[in-house]
């Protein structure tokens, strides 16, 4: 059977569809589970991990992590946006951050590791982290990617957050930006390129469990 990797927007029913194309195919859906691995070889907390992972990425935090390793060899930090190096005497502005500070590098070469172990261990469902380009050369993977309307992505989120619409929508985009950001710099890849995937589905326009018959057709599993 092939790997599943599903990549959702927030608000999409994409979790739902991942856990229940899973028990259909009677595999794991890998989620937190996959930050949870990175952690222990890296040998720290998850909660460590935040700026890096995909679902709270954050560019401005791993820049200053990365920062402080500079700083800390003496060496120069360039702006994150290319005008070029920042004139710091000391890293006392980033006094908040930890300075036990690990690289993004490091980050990107555990979590290539092991999305690959799990691919060749099991048959699963890897849900987000991209596992669509980590795996995209792996011939036995299948890529999906769900999308919604903005109106059923903030009625959706609303609900099941149980937080006013407004709220929803700041949520909403909140993650947008940091999936995108992830796969950008991680991978020098658009998050909504249909192009990495081999269906897109609306479940604005699909209800998901119709979504979830299309994967498992397509995966020859109907």
């Amino acid at each position: 059977m092939p790997v599943v990797t599903i990549s959702r927007e927030l608000g999409s029913s994409g979790t739902y569809i991942a856990l229940k194309v899973a028990e259909a195919l009677g595999c794991r859906c890998f989620d937190q589970q996959v930050i949870h691995d990175i952690a222990e070889k890296l040998g720290k907390d998850k909660e460590q991990l935040a700026d890096f992972d995909q679902e709270t990425y954050n560019r401005v935090g791993v820049f200053f992590q990365e920062a402080l390793n500079s700083i800390a060899q003496g060496g120069l930090v360039f702006h994150p946006f290319g005008i070029g190096p920042l004139d710091w005497d000391s890293a006392e502005m980033f006094s908040s951050y930890p300075r036990e500070a690990y690289r993004e590098k490091d980050y990107f070469a555990v979590l290539n590791q092991v999305i690959k172990e799990i691919a060749a261990a099991e048959n699963a469902v890897i849900l987000g982290r991209g596992a669509c380009q980590i795996l995209k050369d792996h011939d036995n993977a299948r890529h999906y990617r769900l999308v919604a309307n903005m109106p059923e992505r903030i009625a959706r989120v609303a609900t099941e957050q149980k937080i006013e619409p407004e709220k929803a929508v700041e949520l909403i985009q909140a993650k947008d930006k940091a999936a995108s950001g992830f796969i950008y710099d991680f991978f020098d890849a658009d998050w909504n390129d249909p192009h990495a995937y081999h269906l897109v589905i609306n479940s604005s326009l699909i209800e998901p469990d119709q979504c979830i018959e299309i994967i498992l057709n397509h995966l020859g599993k109907v």
